[in-house]
């Protein structure tokens, strides 16, 4: 099973690093840079990060925290989608949140279903998931400016 989501993570990385790529590079309509955004973005992945590290714990443990760390990326989602020409962040968002992908949202789902996940998964999910977060900030940085995002 582990092995089968890190195999669609890693697609799913591929399908993020495209969708930036594609907005770096085109003339596709974008958002202006948001210091808010940004915020949201950066505080978003150390919070979550933090939670996710967690996991392999009963999510009974921690069952508010997540609906807490739901609301506020459902709330960066929201302002992400309200910005004018802001599709692709919006987007990376949606993603990120999704029940039925394999970052945040998918984690979630299969903690609260499993009640706790293996230390061996979660690290390749926390890996994954900083990296969808990297996505996202690197996104709105660019909008500020070009340039290269660090990876890793």
């Amino acid at each position: 099973m582990a092995a089968h989501l890190g195999t669609r993570l890693h697609w799913l990385a591929i399908a993020l690093v495209a969708a930036v790529s594609l907005a770096a590079c085109s003339s596709l309509p974008i958002g202006e840079y948001s210091l808010q955004a940004y915020t949201n973005a950066t505080t978003l992945k150390a919070e979550t990060l933090a939670l996710v590290a967690r996991a392999d714990e009963p999510y009974s443990s921690h069952a508010a925290q997540v609906d807490a760390l739901n609301v506020r990326i459902d709330a960066a989602y929201e302002f992400a989608a309200g910005t004018p020409n802001n599709r692709l962040s919006a987007e990376q968002w949606r993603i990120m949140r999704d029940s039925d992908r394999n970052l945040y949202g998918g984690l979630v789902r299969m903690w609260r279903e499993n009640g706790r996940l293996s230390s061996f998964f979660l690290a390749e999910a926390k890996a994954q998931i900083a990296e969808g977060f990297d996505y996202i900030i690197c996104l709105e940085a660019n909008k500020q400016s070009a340039s290269a995002c660090r990876s890793g």
